[in-house]
């Protein structure tokens, strides 16, 4: 597939990201829009999203105060874009049933394989090997020969920061693309620093009412960790994980008629047990709750409508089946 052919034709195309959008969305999006300039300077280009994290807010403020990502769709366009997502849940309520023609999709992602994706989208460039699809992002602009701003090298630097938790997930290639957007312009500490936000005090509130309700699962060695809350399930989990957890795994609901689990999990965990949160755990929790899941190894998700509390418990009861796998295989 020639992007550069395939772009090079469309005078107005769309750019959606995840909702509530991370960095990792965010800087792809704005590299990505980019990077189709570079293809045709002329073109239009939307950028919508449902709903930006607070951090992602953040980031923008410091890195792109120019750009803005609405948050509904204000004209019509002829060709969708879709980053750091691969199925029509994942895009939030506000658009998961916005009506998609596979055959004028594009998919760019690095998220494990999603059986929705062939039916999202004819066009993809996925990698899931990848840390982040921002480093799917610099290696586009490297084949097409895209010139890359300052600007962008840091867009691009604060999305893999973000998605590999400062490099704690990365691989030789991420560290090589690291240096190659430093040589470009990228300003390491910059990028840190628009990654640092103080909680504010509903996810302060929010972290503690989790912490208030876990529920502890020890399955042979491994500390495995549930709650509950309405928001802010990331961010319960990642605490979880700094308090000792090996797995943590909290369900919100953000609204009504709207279930949404967050899974995380330590290097140690999915390296020597061999579970893969996306493909193992959340995959089959998105259907159970009436919805989609997936992710990574050790960070992953679900969206649905339904079932968050037995969601929880068929979660722990995946990972110890999971785990009895391996001991009887060995």
């Amino acid at each position: 597939m020639n992007l550069r052919a395939l772009l090079s034709k469309h005078d107005k195309i769309l750019i959606m990201g995840h909702h509530n959008a991370d960095p990792d969305a965010v800087c792809a999006m704005l590299a990505f829009r980019a990077m189709y300039k570079g293809f045709n300077p002329n073109g239009e280009v939307l950028l919508v999203c449902d709903d930006v994290s607070r951090l992602s807010n953040k980031v923008m403020n410091d890195l792109a105060p120019e750009v803005e990502i609405a948050s509904e769709i204000v004209s019509d366009y002829t060709f969708l874009v879709i980053v750091d997502t691969n199925s029509k849940s994942q895009l939030g309520l506000n658009f998961m049933e916005v009506a998609i023609d596979p055959e004028q999709t594009l998919v760019i992602d690095h998220h494990e394989d999603n059986t929705e994706l062939s039916s999202l989208a004819k066009y993809g460039v996925t990698d899931s090997s990848k840390s982040s699809t921002c480093e799917i992002m610099v290696e586009l602009f490297d084949k097409y020969n895209i010139p890359m701003t300052e600007q962008i090298a840091n867009l691009l630097l604060v999305g893999m920061l973000f998605d590999t938790r400062r490099f704690i997930y990365c691989t030789m290639n991420t560290v090589k693309t690291v240096l190659n957007l430093m040589k470009a312009g990228a300003d390491y500490s910059r990028c840190i620093e628009a990654l640092m936000i103080k909680p504010d005090r509903s996810e302060k509130i929010a972290r503690l009412k989790a912490a208030s309700r876990l529920e502890l699962h020890l399955i042979d060695d491994w500390i495995i960790v549930t709650s509950k809350i309405n928001a802010f399930e990331a961010s319960a989990c990642r605490a979880f994980i700094d308090l000792g957890a090996d797995v943590a795994i909290v369900g919100g609901r953000p609204s009504k008629g709207v279930v949404r689990l967050s899974a995380r999990s330590t290097m140690q965990f999915s390296n020597e047990t061999g579970i893969n949160l996306g493909r193992d755990i959340m995959e089959p929790i998105g259907n159970f709750i009436g919805g989609v899941g997936g992710g990574h190894s050790n960070a992953a998700g679900a969206n649905g409508k339904k079932n968050r509390d037995k969601a929880l418990e068929k979660a722990v009861d995946l990972i110890r089946k999971a785990l009895a796998r391996k001991t009887s295989s060995e």
